[in-house]
């Protein structure tokens, strides 16, 4: 620190302010968002400096004007114009080559930027201690607008509910914005109620790219990567739904289908145990579109919850979309291990089924398995089918109520209804009853569904046999959804109504199969952080493929050409050329767009503005390559698939019923494939470069034969970058010979002998290595 300039470490207490009452919060919340700061300036007299964690802000020279205090006298911002540097240190080795890859800076060492304009906001009260409350005025600020705006629209982040969020709980919430030297506005997050505290984002092309993600000091690994510390106040325990679906949307038809919108009341009683004492406000997610949210306690009071009317605020969005979060304001504390219970009341359009995740209030950092109730009322046209049994159906002049319970825990809980009613049943020894639902809008269509059936038992027949693991159940509903995606629920599946209507062999049933083998991947196995998520979607399209595969007629034809798909979408290019299952709006011909992808091991922060759809890209295609790589080198090592289907099961037997880490999996593979195998998801987990290869071969006379010499030459890739990479030797008579190459150098050559004068060396066959070969 410099002499004269002034030092703030910024701490977290357990001594914060708490407002008073949930009122008082809610009085606070409403005039923060006018978002008023003072009309007179503050000059700085000396240097100022700001440290969190591994971020340092000095503000050399310049003027200030602070925000107008809460009720108590608490300034929760300010506005900064004048010079200043922010640095910023990256101890995750991963997270550093995600600022540089997103940057475009490959020597970055650290983030070291000047900035001439900045909008800060915190719930850390000593931020007044630095500047005072202005005695004169205050009047909107058009920097502060800009920024609030950009944060609420673009990152759909509303501040000044997690500035009040964190002052209630005795967290830390602190945002800054800073319009830099090189990459214009960059925004600083850190936020204690998060898994992961700390993130520096910048928004491209309207997409908010997160360019490094921290955890703190205290929960980090000695390499710096993030710990595994859960961050939630509060565990999601039961659900109590009393639905009404009896009125149709606005939205009319959707769907292939045809089905009309419903405009559902919903009426949604949840249970929480809170896990630590003190929270007294809880956030929680739900979708965007739910409108009129009203929240009650346990003793019918209501409570005040914060939601950003975000569609208000821009002509770019529709007007029902309001924040995706709910701050819940408490006037009593959660005590832990003492239940709770909060009733909410709001409407929502759907179209025929309930969306995962988001139509009901439930928390995006974390995974909580809870059982329900549902009470779902519907037209007398219609039909519905829910997750768990249904107990109870009865007919009223308004329509049908039926009564279902969940009585097995599960990550989420949905339905589905559908007029134009068909079901279609299939009963196979060894797996639960399959019953196909939805409307029959086409002719032929209950073959159709039926034909669905047959797809979802054949693939738990052989999901249940690779993994050596029964799915469990009474029956499994696959409904028929006004939508073009899929998804999985516990004995429940969402499938496009696309797949209902047409048959494509090959395509139909990988889609289904994918669905289904989440069973086993995402629900019987959940994932740690969104880091792991890839374990879910990346093992159940594998497990697709093999299906598909092992199947069908043709079935290897069919994985070469969805291998050769997947590495077009990968590399930009069109291999894959006009394959059923080529996604030609996903291929980016730019390479400097693909350059810029994050890893598979980044989760959804592997998207950016030029791209993004790169989660999708690096998860649903690139991760299926890497496992079908892990496969291939076992296979030529060992000339079967055992291993790599015991390594499929092991992982299944010691993770069902818990959450799994990438280093979980690692260990799984290390166990059984005994060696280090952490090179292997460097490179291709938490890396995201591609590497090229540069190759020929001769064959020259030997006194015991031929000497066969290969030559690689590799690019691309870091200097640490290590892959083997299999070389197969054709001989007369159909036969051939196996070796591997170990590509650590940038030039290598490799010689065996052989007996007889090869045919031709093929290097990497079979899709076994993902990359650019050029044989020279």
């Amino acid at each position: 620190m410099r002499p004269g300039s002034l030092f703030l470490l910024l701490l977290l207490s357990a001594n914060a302010f708490a407002a008073n009452d949930a009122a008082s919060a809610a009085t606070d919340y409403a005039q923060l968002q006018k978002w008023q700061f003072a009309t007179n300036a503050q000059s700085l007299a000396q240097p100022v400096t700001i440290t969190r964690d591994t971020a340092t802000w000095t503000f050399t020279s310049g003027t200030v004007r602070t925000m107008q205090p809460t009720a108590d006298g608490r300034v929760t911002g300010f506005v900064f114009e004048g010079d200043g540097v922010f640095r910023m240190s990256i101890p995750d080795p991963i997270e550093l080559a995600q600022l540089r890859r997103f940057s475009e800076q490959k020597s970055l060492q650290s983030l070291e930027q000047k900035f001439t304009q900045l909008v800060l906001r915190t719930s850390d009260e000593s931020i007044a201690k630095l500047f005072p409350a202005s005695a004169g005025g205050y009047a909107s600020n058009p920097i502060a607008d800009k920024r609030h705006n950009a944060w609420l629209i673009d990152q759909r982040s509303d501040v000044d509910a997690r500035v009040i969020a964190a002052i209630l709980n005795g967290g830390m919430q602190l945002t800054v914005d800073m319009k830099t030297a090189d990459f214009d506005w960059l925004t600083y997050d850190y936020d204690s109620s998060r898994q992961e505290e700390i993130r520096v984002t910048r928004v491209q092309r309207l997409y908010p790219e997160v360019w490094v993600s921290l955890d703190r000091a205290e929960d980090r690994r000695s390499d710096g990567r993030a710990g595994e510390r859960r961050s939630t106040a509060a565990d999601l325990e039961a659900i109590d739904a009393k639905v009404d679906l009896t009125r149709y949307g606005r939205t009319g038809e959707v769907g292939r289908s045809r089905q009309r919108t419903l405009n559902g009341r919903y009426v949604v009683e949840e249970t929480f145990t809170p896990l630590v004492s003190g929270t007294r406000a809880l956030n929680l997610d739900i979708a965007s579109t739910a409108q009129e949210i009203k929240v009650f306690d346990e003793h019918d009071k209501p409570v005040v919850a914060l939601r950003d009317h975000i569609g208000a605020r821009s002509a770019s969005l529709e007007n029902r979309i309001w924040n995706h979060t709910i701050t819940l304001l408490l006037d009593e504390p959660l005590q832990q291990g003492v239940k709770r219970r909060f009733r909410f009341e709001y409407e929502f359009e759907i179209a025929n089924y309930a969306p995962g995740g988001v139509w009901y209030p439930t928390s995006s950092e974390f995974n909580d398995a809870h059982t329900g109730r549902l009470e779902l009322t519907v037209t007398k046209r219609h039909e519905v089918r829910a997750m768990g049994t249904r107990v109870s159906e009865e007919e009223t002049d308004k329509g049908k109520t039926s009564i279902w319970k969940i009585e097995k825990p599960a990550m989420m809980i949905t339905f589905s209804t559908a007029d134009h009613f068909d079901e279609q049943k299939i009963d196979v020894a060894g797996i639960p009853q399959v019953i196909t639902f939805g409307p029959d809008f086409a002719i032929g269509g209950g073959a159709k569904a039926r034909n669905v059936a047959a797809d979802v038992a054949n693939s738990l027949q052989f999901f249940q046999s690779l993994l050596d693991d029964k799915v469990g159940g009474d029956r499994f509903y696959v409904t028929s959804i006004a939508a073009g995606h899929g998804q999985a629920f516990d004995g429940f599946l969402h499938l496009a109504d696309s797949t209902f209507a047409s048959e494509s062999p090959g395509a139909s049933e990988l889609f289904r199969a994918h669905e289904v083998a989440h069973e086993w991947f995402g629900h019987k196995i959940g994932w740690k952080s969104y880091r792991d998520q890839w374990l879910s979607e990346a093992f159940a399209e594998y497990a697709a493929m093999m299906f598909v595969e092992s199947t069908m007629k043709g079935g290897p034809k069919y994985l070469d050409e969805m291998l050769d798909a997947y590495e077009g979408i990968i590399k930009g290019n069109l291999a894959g050329g006009f394959s059923k299952f080529s996604r030609p709006w996903l291929i980016d011909f730019s390479s400097a767009h693909r350059a810029r992808l994050g890893p598979i091991g980044v989760g959804y922060r592997a998207s950016t503005g030029d791209m993004p759809a790169g989660y999708l890209i690096q998860t649903y295609y690139k991760g299926p390559i890497v496992l079908h790589m892990l496969r291939s080198m076992l296979r030529y090592k060992t000339h079967s698939d055992d291993l790599f289907v015991k390594i499929l099961r092991d992982y299944v037997h010691e993770y069902s019923g818990k959450e799994a880490s990438t280093d979980d999996f690692r260990r799984i593979v290390e166990k059984n494939a005994p060696g280090d195998w952490s090179y292997f998801f460097n490179d291709w987990i938490y890396g995201a470069e591609l590497p090229t290869y540069r190759w020929s071969w001769s064959a020259e006379p030997d006194p015991k034969g031929f000497r066969v010499s290969v030559t690689v030459k590799r690019s691309d890739v870091p200097d640490d970058f290590v892959m083997p990479i299999p070389v197969r030797v054709e001989l007369d008579g159909g036969k051939f010979a196996t070796f591997f190459i170990v590509a650590k150098q940038p030039e290598q050559t490799v010689t065996q002998i052989l007996s007889v004068k090869p045919r031709n060396v093929v290097l990497a066959p079979d899709h076994s290595v993902l990359g650019n070969f050029r044989r020279e």
